[in-house]
């Protein structure tokens, strides 16, 4: 079978990408704007440059209203700082509650109980209990009218790390635990 995605919705699109491009790293992301915070997972991440230290994620609109962007989307354009955190495999039930459309300044980290933990001063804070999480500033995007989401360049400035770390991965419409990692010859 051969799909021609100029013939495809872009929900199918976005279904057939997402289900075979695994396993896709989750970056819960926190960002706070005038004292609000909000916490929401992304799995269009991922690392693309360490000259300079880049992610890329790629973050979207609410669903069903597409022309109101993502408060993640909002609140990295407006105060330029993020805090990506990789989800540990004990909080992705959380972390998957996190991605529930909620209106504008809602909290998840208070509807959820989630804690949180203020390491710098300069960025978000982390989600208590992640192992590893990257403290960013937006570097740049790449906006087209033809585009669902929005790539966001953010350029890490410290790197958080405590112990050992079991990531979750996301897998179709799941999330998966990585359980064997082979090493390089």
């Amino acid at each position: 079978m051969l799909l021609n995605f100029n013939e495809v919705e872009s929900k199918e699109i976005y279904k057939l990408m997402a289900g075979n491009i695994i396993p896709r790293p989750v970056a819960w992301i926190v960002t706070e704007n005038e004292g609000k915070i909000n916490v929401a997972p992304f799995s269009y991440f991922t690392g693309i440059s360490s000259k300079p230290p880049l992610l890329m994620v790629s973050i979207g609109r609410k669903k069903p209203t597409i022309d109101e962007p993502k408060d993640t989307f909002k609140n990295i354009k407006e105060t330029k700082k993020a805090t990506v955190c990789l989800t540990p495999l004990d909080l992705y039930e959380k972390m998957d509650k996190t991605g529930e459309v909620l209106p504008f300044g809602v909290n998840e980290a208070e509807k959820f109980g989630i804690e949180l933990e203020k390491i710098d001063e300069n960025f978000p804070p982390i989600v208590k209990g992640c192992k590893r999480a990257f403290l960013t500033e937006l570097y740049g995007t790449f906006e087209n009218e033809e585009m669902a989401t929005i790539p966001f360049f953010l350029k890490i400035h410290k790197m958080y790390i405590d112990g050992d770390f079991e990531p979750v991965a996301r897998v179709g419409k799941g999330y998966a635990k990585l359980t064997e990692i082979k090493s390089e010859k």
